[in-house]
């Protein structure tokens, strides 16, 4: 999973921001900011994400 579709694969499996944010224990903000561009996650943050998105 490339992190700047996360978005997109974000509404496709339909979860809000809030939802990713209560799957994977990561702030709302940290994920609005990786969405974004604006922040690159470590390993295992991505792992957390990737792994609720599959």
């Amino acid at each position: 999973m490339a992190l700047n579709n996360m978005k997109e694969y974000r509404i496709e499996k339909k979860l809000s921001m809030k939802d990713l944010s209560f799957s994977t224990g990561i702030s709302e903000r940290y994920l609005y900011f990786i969405e974004n561009g604006e922040r690159n996650p470590s390993i295992a943050t991505a792992r957390k994400i990737s792994n609720v998105l599959d």
